[in-house]
């Protein structure tokens, strides 16, 4: 049996900006990186894509007129803090089940900057990701609050977790575990029943 390349050439899974830049959609659409590391995604399942949809909705028509806000959904959200080494700037993105941001000039590219809140949605089996690296990953990009939507073994919505950056030491504090219903008030009022975001 042959190898696969990136077993006996980790370089193989390393991504240029440039690189990225020029794949194909349906290859982007695949990956986010990390540092330059290919970072392989997972379709998620239809009540996922439902969840994070109607989420989004329900944001969307809460949002204040002014300042602007926008709401996006499964969308690059290019990393402002870059890592930097002798071999040049490395690039970092991660692509968020739904973005609450700042209004973007048409044809902008979304950043970390321009982010008020950001939202994964975590099937049973793979919290890790979500609650352990994109933790940090995201206050580290000072994000002012994360909220984490933890489905049930019958992906049902179980817990959104509400985290918000300590700016003081640039970590997260988990300041809310919401059950039957999540309500908001940063970074501006939401209020939504989590039987909104399951039926069908």
């Amino acid at each position: 049996m042959s190898l696969p390349s990136w077993a006996t050439d980790p370089k193989s899974l390393l991504l240029t900006e440039d690189q990225y830049e020029s794949l194909p959609d349906h290859v982007r659409r695949s990956i986010e990186v990390i540092d330059n590391h290919v970072v392989f995604l997972h379709s998620g399942s239809p009540e996922h894509s439902r969840v994070a949809r109607r989420l989004a909705d329900i944001i969307e028509r809460a949002r204040p007129i002014d300042p602007c806000v926008e709401v996006s959904t499964d969308v690059d959200m290019h990393f402002r803090r870059r890592r930097r080494d002798p071999e040049g700037t490395w690039f970092s993105f991660r692509r968020p089940d739904v973005t609450v941001h700042r209004c973007l000039e048409r044809g902008s590219r979304l950043t970390s900057r321009d982010a008020l809140a950001v939202v994964e949605i975590v099937s049973p089996g793979s919290e890790h990701t979500d609650t352990v690296q994109k933790v940090a990953e995201y206050a580290r990009e000072q994000i002012p609050v994360y909220l984490v939507v933890t489905l049930d073994e019958k992906l049902y919505v179980k817990v959104i977790r509400e985290y918000r950056l300590d700016w003081s030491g640039m970590s997260y504090q988990l300041v809310a575990a919401h059950e039957d219903e999540l309500e908001l008030d940063v970074p501006f009022p939401v209020a939504v029943l989590f039987s909104e975001l399951d039926r069908r």
